[in-house]
């Protein structure tokens, strides 16, 4: 297939996309239909603790052991984006500190690698929100173009131009684009509920209670007794 270059796509608005960082990325898949896989693989992981990540994905497919694309794809980022690098999961590395300090003075939120990074204790000193595959120190050619703000496979999940990123210590989700504002609604109206369940655990209410877990137990027949044998 040959590469191709989409300069710019549609992104939420700044609105949405400041919404969904009052959610975790767990609230945010119990609001999302399961029909649709949107988790991607627990592999790739934060590379450092408690760091959360919001943004309109730029995708940028890379032919395996070679960033140059990664390079031009910075060159089109607006701040607020999230760079998710499609690198089939290669040891060669995709990203580094110097990209990482260039990528913090445009505003670009974060990262998203389904490959290797490298130099990460400079990455974590300058606080910029990375999730990767891989830590490796291998290097990168810089001789075969791919492509940018195409349909991409990262992490096990299609991820198109525009989709919302929500990172955190508990994964790396995707919300389609067209769906940003229905997840949002859905989002909420679960943390409402989640702080309504905290009031009645400090009253001393439990989860079993609080969500009526008894009647599964009935339904299943499970025998009750008072001692064990």
């Amino acid at each position: 297939m040959s590469s191709v270059v989409y300069r710019d796509f549609p992104r939420p608005s700044k609105d949405i996309v400041e919404a969904y960082k009052d959610l975790g990325a767990s609230t945010v898949y119990e609001s999302i239909s399961k029909e649709f896989r949107c988790v991607m693989d627990p592999g790739i992981k934060p590379i450092a603790p408690d760091t959360n990540l919001v943004g309109p994905a730029l995708t940028v497919h890379c032919y395996p052991s070679d960033n140059i694309t990664v390079h031009k794809a910075m060159t089109l980022a607006k701040p607020g984006d999230v760079l998710v690098i499609a690198a089939g999961g290669h040891v060669s590395v995709m990203w580094g500190g110097l990209m990482s300090y260039q990528a913090k003075l445009q505003g670009i939120a974060g990262v998203v690698v389904d490959g290797s990074v490298r130099d990460v204790s400079e990455i974590r000193r300058m606080g910029f929100p990375v999730f990767a595959r891989h830590v490796s120190p291998i290097g990168s050619t810089k001789l075969h173009p791919g492509s940018i703000n195409v349909p991409v496979n990262c992490g096990g999940v299609m991820v198109k131009p525009g989709d919302l990123i929500v990172a955190d210590d508990d994964g790396v989700l995707v919300v389609p684009r067209e769906m940003v504002t229905e997840v949002l609604e859905k989002a909420r109206q679960r943390q409402a509920r989640e702080r309504e369940a905290r009031k009645l655990y400090e009253q001393g209410k439990t989860s079993y209670e609080i969500y009526g877990f008894d009647k599964i137990f009935r339904e299943k027949g499970v025998q009750e007794f008072p001692v064990a044998p």
